[in-house]
């Protein structure tokens, strides 16, 4: 059965498909780019609204007939669930982020299927979708609910049957391609992309192991990590100031735009030139610059640092061998990155590779899309996995209050790094006052070991669940709750009535939390505030 890998991207998304591979480790097969004529790198995550034309998406939104500029949406897995203000003609328009989304997947899957249909006489709604590891398991699980919206143009719903975080895939892709007959390899992937920064340690066993319900997995994803807002548009933010300054120029609404592409075109010339000359049409006249690499790098020495800093942060807090460390998305190409991780970690001088940037994430994916076995699952268990174990990153709790106190505190449920998919174990609590239902908070930790009385310094809200009990429960009614993460990052809340035999299981109302990464991470490297508008 065939399976599209989709790395969808904050610039530019990716599907492909991969036949004739192991069915059990996934190693081998022939992979194939699914991407229509002249997108070699990729189909642009972009929506265009305009009243006057409509909607666009993919490559038809970047094209000289989606103007204005001011239109187009990009970095979309930044705003989930957020809106934007569109004027047009004096008139005010509020665009989704989230229908965005689902139209650029709907774009992706249906362009694949038709190269599908023309090069090997199939179609299919199944795809198997990475994300960023910085996205919590309420992120996740919307991104999966919006894949899920789109149909295929027969009407078909398309189906994610597998998830996968962005660097893991990549390293997934690496350990199949070129580990095939080794012991046992650890990879570091460091990924840079147009809008994230992730990081992930993954580890493969050629003759596998059992993970606790007796499944064998050949890959271990031990851990993952990022930072939800450096990408590649930020070190073009960095250039955007350097040539306004440069220019010596207060850009119009238009040239704002004209300068933001000139910045992403310059930071990538840049990648292999000293030296950059760009133009700027003003009023008739070019003005011209001249921007050195050299310049260019210092301006983003702290930023880069940042993603330094968090790639030693996770090396100190893993104490096996690293074999391998991977630079994979497209703003690892500047040749800073790979100079910089080489000085800041010099026993990995010889070990570094830059692997597939603008490929290995949707050639890990649809590698690794797996389908569970056909079984009936309709009695609430969770399915058991494939052969990849993925763990949780952060401790998942429900927040309570101390007995006969306003005192807030995290009952941790799920331990950050429990293998998927998991359920925990009932826990008892008691209601303060006479109820026919509950509202649970789901807590989510920032960090590792948070202190679970500092709710909002370590924690974010990822979702509350109405629990409906049916009846009025007397005061003092004690009830059991349990949270169940699947193996696609799916979670969702259980609870029933304490000390009753066989007790049904509450009905819950889930309502999803902080999903938008945009604005919420306060940087710490020092962007000068001009009139750069992020084309999102």
């Amino acid at each position: 059965m065939a399976v599209i890998g989709l790395d969808f991207g904050n610039y530019n998304s990716f599907p492909c498909y991969i036949s004739d591979f192991n069915a059990e480790t996934r190693i081998g097969g022939h992979v194939h780019d699914l991407l229509p004529f002249g997108q070699s790198d990729g189909i642009p995550s972009v929506y265009f609204y305009s009243k006057k034309i409509g909607e666009l998406v993919g490559e038809n939104a970047v094209r000289q007939r989606a103007r204005p500029l001011n239109n187009r949406m990009r970095y979309l897995k930044r705003h989930l669930s957020q809106n934007r203000l569109i004027t047009e003609d004096g008139e005010t328009y509020r665009v989704s982020a989230d229908k965005a989304i689902t139209m650029v997947i709907e774009h992706c899957v249906r362009s694949a299927n038709k190269q599908l249909k023309e090069g090997y006489g199939v179609t299919t709604s199944d795809i198997s979708l990475s994300y960023p590891a910085t996205y919590t398991s309420a992120q996740r699980q919307r991104l999966i609910e919006l894949a899920q919206n789109a149909t295929l143009e027969d009407g078909r719903k398309i189906k994610v049957i597998g998830t996968i975080a962005e660097p893991a895939a990549a390293a997934l892709d690496y350990l199949s391609e070129f580990e095939k007959e080794s012991d046992e390899t650890t990879a570091l992937v460091y990924d840079l992309g147009g809008g994230t920064f992730d990081l992930a340690i993954v580890t493969a066993y050629p003759k596998g192991r059992k993970n606790s319900k007796g499944n064998t997995y050949y890959y271990d994803i031990v851990k993952t990590s990022g930072i939800a807002n450096v990408g590649g548009v930020d070190f073009d933010k960095l250039l955007y100031n350097i040539l306004v300054k440069k220019f010596g120029i207060t850009p119009t609404p238009v040239q704002k735009n004209v300068l933001r592409n000139t910045a992403e075109r310059t930071k990538i010339e840049l990648s292999s030139e000293e030296v950059s000359e760009p133009t700027l049409e003003m009023n008739g006249d070019y003005l011209e610059a001249r921007v050195t690499r050299e310049e260019f790098e210092k301006a983003s020495s702290a930023l880069l640092m940042k993603t330094i800093n968090a790639m030693r942060d996770m090396i100190n807090s893993y104490n096996g061998r690293i074999d391998y460390v991977l630079l994979t998305g497209g703003a690892s190409q500047m040749p800073m990155v790979e100079r910089q991780v080489k000085t800041s970690f010099p026993q990995y001088k010889d070990k570094i590779k830059i692997y597939r940037p603008n490929r290995a994430i949707a050639y890990g994916a649809a590698r690794y899309g797996t389908v569970e076995e056909d079984r009936d699952l309709s009695n609430g268990s969770l399915p058991t996995g494939g052969m990849i174990q993925k763990r949780t990153e952060h401790d998942i709790g429900i927040r309570f209050y101390y007995s006969n106190s306003d005192r807030q505190y995290i009952d941790t449920y799920i331990p950050a790094g429990s293998p998927l998919p998991v359920e925990s174990k009932f826990s008892r609590s008691t209601l303060r006052e006479a109820s026919s239902s509950s509202i649970f908070h789901v807590f989510e930790a920032k960090k590792n070991n948070p202190d679970k009385h500092k709710i909002d310094e370590d924690y974010t809200e990822i979702m509350s669940v109405k629990l409906e009990f049916g009846e009025l429960l007397p005061k003092d009614s004690e009830n059991e709750t349990r949270l169940l993460l699947d193996k696609l990052g799916a979670l969702r809340v259980e609870a029933r009535r304490a000390n009753i035999p066989n007790a049904a299981i509450f009905e819950n109302h889930c309502t999803l939390k902080n999903l938008a990464t945009s604005g919420v991470e306060q940087t710490d490297y020092t962007v000068e505030q001009t009139d750069y508008t992020e084309e999102w």
